[in-house]
Order: structure tokens, then sequence, then C-alpha cells
């Protein structure tokens, strides 16, 4: 397994913080990379607070899962979703005549908690952005 840092250094994320992390999805389980809290918190640190947001579309006829695509997922208290959504308005800029958001907000509980007794009720915020297709 590859160190968060050889990961970085491979796409030169040291000399360009703001450099998008573009891992190659048909890798073996030998070349998959796993960060450090420590690696993590100094590479969140570093990143430019005002870089723009470079999130892919799903394309208009997509079929099945979009797991793996660019998305959002938050799950917690509504007030948690709530306060964190207040922080991330620049998505609402994904809603334009070439691209459309897709969002879900749902009550959710756990299957396996379930299976313990935790009946405990959280929630559940989804985000992707997809292309417009003919006559959207």
């Amino acid at each position: 397994m590859k160190k968060f840092h050889e990961f970085v250094a491979d796409r030169q994320m040291q000399s360009n913080p703001d450099q998008a992390l573009n891992p190659i999805q048909t890798k073996s389980e030998k070349d998959f990379w796993k960060a450090t809290k420590p690696e993590i918190l100094e590479f969140w640190k570093k990143l430019r607070s005002d870089s723009p947001i470079l999130m892919k579309p799903i394309e208009y006829n997509h079929k099945g899962s979009t797991y793996g695509e660019d998305g959002i997922r938050i799950t917690g208290s509504p007030q948690f979703i709530q306060s964190v959504l207040a922080r991330l308005k620049e998505f609402l800029n994904f809603e334009s005549p070439q691209t459309k958001l897709s969002v879900s907000y749902r009550e959710t509980q756990s299957p396996s908690a379930s299976q313990f007794g935790n009946t405990k009720t959280s929630y559940v915020f989804y985000l992707q952005t997809k292309k417009r297709g003919e006559g959207a």
C-alpha cells in the first residue's frame, strides 16, 4: 500500500497544493493508498480556501450506480447537516443551463445498528451534479 505522501509526490501536489486528487480507479489493491490523520490535516491546511470546486458532472445518459462519482454525503443530525450546508453555498452555482444539482435529504436508520437495538434516527444529505440533456 502506498503512503499518502508518496501518492501526493507522484502527482506533484507539493508544488501545487490546489491540484485536485485524481486517483486512477482501475488500480489493484496493492496500489491503493491511505493517509494518516497527520497527513490529512497537513494536506487540508495547505489547501487554499479560494480554490474553485472541481466537480465533474455525471453524464446525462448515465445508467446505474453513481458510487465513485464526484459528490458529497453528509450524515448526522438535521442541525449538523444545516450548519455544514450553510458553508457549502458555492455548490448552488452548479444549478445552471448546462448542469443540474442532484440532491437528496432524508431520514435514515442504520440497518446494522438496529440489529443491536440502537434505534437512533439519523439523517443523510447527498449532492451530485449531472449534465443536462436534450429538452432539459
